[in-house]
């Protein structure tokens, strides 16, 4: 008995989706309708976006500010660094020619 109920209980498992789908669609699509209408008629959830929108433009605006000057701040860090480092290796250069130069000096004497 519990075979012959399976087939019937899946024929009915499609027949109801296949009919009460569109409907719940359809019902769905409603309540979103008017959810959208209280919105858009509520002229202080209307301020409150218009405010929301203005911030997140601002955001946009800072965030593009900042990472400009980050790039800035980090391109002047490379070149002080740069500029470190070849003053670093002259003066070890002078001091490695005068050591030279004295060493050579004395191994004359």
């Amino acid at each position: 008995m519990p075979e012959e109920l399976i087939p019937i209980v899946f024929f009915i498992s499609i027949a109801a989706v296949l009919i009460f789908r569109p409907l719940t669609t359809r019902i769905g699509k409603m309540i979103e309708q008017s959810h959208n209408k209280k919105v858009e008629q509520d002229p202080h959830l209307q301020r409150i976006m218009q405010l929301m929108e203005r911030l997140v433009d601002r955001m946009d605006r800072l965030e593009d500010r900042v990472d400009y000057t980050e790039r800035m701040v980090e391109r002047q860090r490379a070149q002080a660094m740069l500029t470190e480092g070849s003053r670093r290796e002259k003066p070890t250069a002078v001091r490695n020619e005068s050591r030279l130069r004295h060493d050579d000096e004395s191994s004359s004497r």
